[in-house]
């Protein structure tokens, strides 16, 4: 399980919805990805100490930001594209 306190079903849930697991970019936030109604919705909380004791307003403040899922999708495209250039050019 991930967390100490959470049943087998709990972090069968959590993990579904999961997103964002990119690495150090985002080694300090918890994300969850959801659709609904033709938009995505992604909720971020930061987790790790240093970075609540340094920002203490974030502590336990659960940010969302909503986007719709088309233009989500057309920057993941994008992402891909400049991607894919810079690897046809050598750089990985």
């Amino acid at each position: 399980m991930g967390q100490d306190d959470e049943t087998a079903a709990d972090h069968g849930l959590r993990t579904q919805f999961q997103a964002l697991l990119w690495g150090p970019t985002t080694d300090n936030v918890t994300a969850h990805l959801f659709c609904e109604e033709g938009r995505l919705v992604i909720t971020l909380e930061f987790w790790r100490q240093e970075h609540l004791i340094n920002h203490s307003e974030d502590a336990g403040a659960v940010f969302v930001v909503q986007i719709p899922t088309e233009e989500f999708v057309g920057i993941l495209e994008g992402v891909v594209a400049v991607l894919d250039a810079a690897r046809s050019q050598g750089c990985s």
